[in-house]
């Protein structure tokens, strides 16, 4: 005969984290250091160049609405050419 024993429930799952240290300015300056140094500099400073020359660009506010209703039309009109060839 099976008796049936209830498991005990498992709690749930915790992992210790330790606390954060908070960083000094100064460790986060050598940290950054070697970054700046070599053949990433170069690398870094493009992309800093690229990025805050970005120009924001206004869109029209009619754009979304029309290509809204061009999508709405297309949908439709292909309902009715299935209805039309399968008539």
């Amino acid at each position: 005969m099976f008796f049936s024993m209830a498991e005990a429930k498992k709690g749930v799952a915790r992992i210790q984290i330790p606390p954060k240290v908070a960083k000094t300015h100064e460790v986060e300056a050598r940290l950054d250091a070697p970054q700046l140094q070599g053949s990433h500099a170069a690398d870094s400073s493009g992309v800093q160049m690229l990025m805050s020359k970005a120009v924001s660009a206004r869109r029209d506010p009619l754009i979304v609405p029309l290509v809204g209703l061009l999508l709405a039309f297309s949908v439709i009109s292909l309902i009715v050419q299935m209805l039309i060839a399968f008539s």
